[in-house]
């Protein structure tokens, strides 16, 4: 898309896909993988360590009611892993979620961990996850059988499981069909697991990047 600005002199806009993260761990450096894979300026992630999701997503809201043209079509992401953040900060987090999505920022989480991102790409899980040795456990079973090598967690996984990234989200969809539809208080609780938005966020980035 375009958007041409200006009485006299015009300028194309591209719109451009934000995506925020808390940590420096596995969930950024996928999209800056991805990004790198593009050779994008379309698609930006950033870092912004902060120690909840809700303390990014009050900083999220802030630094795009400074920087982004809600013209220029841009979208912003907020990136994070359930885990303990429901249970110890339940209606802060809820609450934060539900004021980003007014403010229309869309939220990318896993329910429990990333790693069920990274599991998808091979089978939907029929029971709840935790995070730790068994769903790793069961990545790594999956990255022998494809002969994938070894998979430690945190270690970089973009480029290995590009050619399964249409069967992760076929799978991600077969959990959770619709973003606007989510119920937050459901899929960021114990009943959410095991679910994800990820796909969403991946869908959008292969529907705008050429």
């Amino acid at each position: 898309m375009a958007m041409y600005r200006g009485k006299k002199l015009y300028r194309k806009v591209h719109p451009k896909i934000f995506v925020w993260s808390h940590t420096q761990k596995a969930e950024i450096e996928y999209f800056q993988d991805f990004k790198n894979h593009f050779r994008s300026a379309l698609l930006m992630p950033r870092k912004e360590i902060c120690g909840t999701p809700q303390e990014l997503l009050e900083k999220i809201t802030q630094w795009k009611y400074k920087n982004i043209c809600e013209e220029d079509n841009d979208q912003v992401w907020c990136i994070f892993d359930v885990d303990d953040f429901y249970r110890n900060g339940r209606n802060e987090l809820i609450k934060a979620v539900e004021n980003a999505s007014r403010n229309n920022i869309k939220i990318a989480y896993t329910n429990e961990c990333f790693e069920l991102w990274i599991l998808l790409h091979f089978m939907k899980p029929t029971s709840s996850i935790s995070r730790g040795k068994v769903i790793e456990k069961k990545i790594q079973n999956e990255f022998k059988k494809h002969k994938l090598g070894k998979f430690k967690k945190n270690q970089k996984v973009f480029d290995i499981l590009l050619q399964f990234q249409s069967v992760a989200v076929k799978n991600a969809k077969s959990i959770l069909h619709k973003y606007n539809d989510i119920n937050w208080d459901e899929k960021l609780s114990e009943k959410g697991n095991p679910s994800t938005s990820v796909h969403f966020l991946v869908d959008e980035i292969n529907r705008f990047i050429p």
